[in-house]
C-alpha cells in the first residue's frame, strides 16, 4: 500500500468538512489524494403534478425553504439559454420515453406571448383550461434566422406554470415553474430517448454533468437577482474580514451563505494546485481546510475544481472568543472543458466564492 501524502499546512481531516451542496448530489466530484467512498443515496423523488409545482414548491422556493424542494427542479434562467444547453447540463426529472426538465424561473410580468431565450424565442401556442389555483401557458421554441419571418421551429416545447392568485401582483417580477421537454414522437425526442437509454457499459464515456458548477454558472449570469441564487460582484473576497464583507450584503438563502462572482485572467489548475495556499484577509487569513477537489467527465476532461478554506484570526484572544463559530470559504473554479455558452471566452475564467458562518462541533 502506498503511503498517504502529507496534508496541506493547516489543513484538517477532509471527512470533517462536507459542503451542504455536496450532500444533495453526487455529480463527479473527486477528492484528490483521498479514496472515493460509496456514492450517497439520492434523495427521494417527489411529485411533478401542477398542484405540486404551484401549490407546494413555488411557495417554498419563494420563501427559500430549501429542505422542502425536490431535487429534480433546478434553478435556471430558462429565458436566457437555448433549451438544448439546459438539457445538456441538467439531469431530467423523468427518464425513459418521457424526458422532462423542471426549473424555477424568475421572469418579468407582462411579457405577452413571446419569451426570448438564447438564440431564439418561445412563442405562445395555447393555455390550459383554467384551474382555481394555477395557470399553464404552452410554448414552442423557434431559432432565429437572418429574417424574422424565416425563424425555424424546433422540437423543443415549454410549459410555464404559475400561481393564478399572484397574477395581478404589484411586483415587477414573478417566479414560475417551467417544464422543458421535446415534442413527443419527433426526431429530437427519439434522439434524446436513445441517448438516455444507452447501456451502462457505454455510458462510461458520457460526460458527467457537474450540477454544483452548473447551478453556480447559470446563477452568475444574473448577479443581484433576489429571486434566484443571489450573487454579488466582487474584485477581491479577501480584502477584509468575512464578517465585514458580508455585513451590508443580503445572504443568498436561509442558510446564510454569501456568493461572490469574480472574473480573472485564466490560470491553470491541476496536480500542482492540490494544496491551497493560505490567503490574507483583514486581521486573519483563510487556511486550507481540505485538499483539492476536482471534477472530470467520463473522458477525463477538466470540468472544474473546489478549494475549501477556514478563516483563522491572527489575534489569539479573538480566536478563543470565536471558537463556537467559524467562517468558511469555498472557491469554485470552472475548467477549460466546462460547457460554457457562446458568451464566454478563453482569456478570462469565472470563479465563484461562497462565504458562510458555521457553528463548530463540541
Amino acid at each position: 500500500m502506498s503511503p498517504k501524502k502529507p496534508a496541506a499546512p493547516g489543513a484538517t481531516d477532509p471527512a470533517a468538512y462536507t459542503s451542504p451542496r455536496d450532500e444533495d448530489t453526487n455529480d463527479g466530484w473527486v477528492l484528490v489524494t483521498a479514496g472515493v467512498g460509496r456514492p450517497p443515496r439520492p434523495p427521494p423523488r417527489r411529485g411533478n403534478s401542477p398542484d405540486d409545482l404551484v401549490g407546494r414548491y413555488l411557495p417554498a422556493r419563494r420563501a427559500l425553504r430549501w429542505s422542502e424542494l425536490p431535487p429534480q427542479i433546478h434553478d435556471a434562467d430558462v429565458y436566457g439559454a437555448h433549451p438544448a444547453f439546459l438539457a445538456k447540463v441538467h439531469p431530467p426529472a423523468n427518464g425513459g420515453d418521457r424526458l422532462e426538465w423542471f426549473f424555477f424561473v424568475c421572469r418579468g410580468r407582462g411579457l405577452g406571448g413571446k419569451r426570448r431565450a438564447g438564440r431564439g424565442a418561445y412563442r405562445l401556442v395555447g393555455e390550459a383550461k383554467p384551474v382555481a389555483a394555477w395557470y399553464c401557458h404552452s410554448f414552442r421554441y423557434y431559432e432565429d434566422a437572418a429574417e424574422a419571418s424565416a425563424s425555424r421551429e424546433t422540437g423543443w416545447r415549454m410549459d410555464e406554470y404559475g400561481d393564478r392568485s399572484d397574477v395581478s401582483g404589484a411586483g415587477a417580477f414573478d417566479m414560475v415553474v417551467c417544464k422543458v421537454y421535446p415534442a413527443r414522437g419527433g426526431v429530437l425526442h427519439r434522439r434524446l430517448v436513445q441517448h438516455s437509454t444507452t447501456p451502462a457499459e457505454k455510458r462510461a464515456v458520457v460526460p458527467v454533468k457537474p450540477q454544483v458548477l452548473v447551478q453556480l454558472y447559470l446563477a452568475s449570469r444574473s448577479v443581484g437577482d433576489p429571486l434566484r441564487c443571489r450573487m454579488h460582484h466582487a474584485t477581491d473576497v479577501c480584502a477584509d474580514h468575512p464578517a465585514v464583507l458580508t455585513a451590508v450584503l443580503p445572504p443568498a438563502n436561509d442558510r446564510f451563505e454569501w456568493f461572490f462572482v469574480v472574473r480573472r485572467p485564466r490560470t491553470k489548475h491541476g496536480d500542482d494546485a492540490i494544496i491551497g495556499f493560505p490567503r490574507r484577509a483583514g486581521p486573519g487569513q483563510y487556511v486550507p481546510a481540505t485538499r483539492y477537489w476536482c471534477v472530470k467527465d467520463g473522458e477525463g476532461r477538466n470540468m472544474g475544481y473546489l478549494l475549501v478554506f477556514l478563516y483563522r484570526e491572527d489575534d489569539e484572544a479573538t480566536r478563543r472568543l470565536s471558537r463556537a463559530e467559524k467562517w468558511w470559504m469555498e472557491e469554485y473554479g470552472f475548467g477549460p472543458d466546462f460547457p460554457y455558452d457562446d458568451n464566454d471566452n478563453d482569456v478570462e475564467e469565472l470563479v465563484v466564492f461562497k462565504v458562510h458562518l458555521r457553528m463548530t462541533r463540541r
